[in-house]
C-alpha cells in the first residue's frame, strides 16, 4: 500500500504535465492580436476609403468589431469581420474621410472566446511640398537694334586722328600736307635757278 501512494502521485504529475503540454500552446495561440493596421499606426495618408486590421487568429464575428472615431469621438465608419477571411476585419466609411485625425478601436474575439482589445490612430491630410530654390535668374540676352539700357556706357564719338611726330622730327598726316611743302620747294628752287640763268646773261657792268 505504501508503494503504491507514491505511485498514483507520480502518475498524476504525469498526467497533469502532458495536459499543460498540450493545452498551453492552445491558450496562447488563442489571442488573436493585431498584427497589420491599414492605415498605419501614426501615419499620414490621402483620403481613406477603407480602414482594415490583419490579426493573428480566426475570429468569431460575434463580439468582433472594428470602429473609426474622429477627434471629438463621433463614430465615422465600423465593421468587423471580413466575411472571406476571418483573420481580418475592415470598416468602410460611407464617403472617404478627409482631413483629420482619426482613432480606430478594435476588439477580437478568438475561437475559444479570448477578447483582446486595443487602438491606432492615423491622419489624412496632405503633405508639405518640399522648399524649392528659386531659379537662377538669367541676365537678358541683348538683340540687334535694342536701344541701351539706363546706366549702360554710350560710346564716345570718334575724333579725327592727329598728326604723330615721326623719327626725325618731321609730322606723318594726310598726302596733301606732304606734297605742299615740296611743290612750294619745287617753286623756290625754280625761281633761284630762273634768277641765276638771268643774272649769267646779263652783260657785265661798266667800270
Amino acid at each position: 500500500m505504501m508503494l503504491q501512494n507514491p505511485i498514483r502521485r507520480v502518475a498524476t504529475l504525469v498526467l497533469v504535465a502532458a495536459m499543460a503540454v498540450f493545452l498551453v500552446p492552445g491558450l496562447v495561440l488563442a489571442h488573436a492580436e493585431l498584427e497589420t493596421a491599414t492605415p498605419a499606426d501614426q501615419s499620414l495618408v490621402p483620403p481613406v476609403a477603407e480602414v482594415s486590421g490583419i490579426f493573428s487568429e480566426a475570429m468569431k464575428p460575434t463580439g468582433s468589431s472594428l470602429v473609426v472615431k474622429n477627434t471629438s469621438g463621433a463614430t465615422v465608419a465600423s465593421g468587423g469581420v471580413d466575411p472571406e477571411d476571418d483573420t481580418r476585419m475592415v470598416a468602410t466609411p460611407a464617403t472617404p474621410l478627409g482631413t483629420g485625425t482619426f482613432t480606430v478601436e478594435w476588439t477580437s474575439v478568438a475561437l475559444d472566446d479570448h477578447v483582446e482589445r486595443g487602438t491606432w490612430t492615423f491622419t489624412v491630410g496632405v503633405a508639405a511640398p518640399p522648399v524649392s530654390s528659386p531659379p537662377a535668374s538669367t541676365a537678358p540676352s541683348s538683340t540687334p537694334g535694342a536701344a541701351p539700357s539706363a546706366g549702360l556706357a554710350t560710346p564716345l564719338p570718334s575724333v579725327a586722328p592727329t598728326p604723330v611726330p615721326s623719327a626725325d622730327g618731321s609730322s606723318t598726316g594726310s598726302g596733301s600736307d606732304v606734297l605742299l611743302p615740296i611743290i612750294v620747294a619745287l617753286i623756290i628752287l625754280g625761281g633761284g635757278a630762273a634768277y641765276l640763268l638771268s643774272r649769267r646773261n646779263r652783260p657785265p657792268d661798266p667800270l
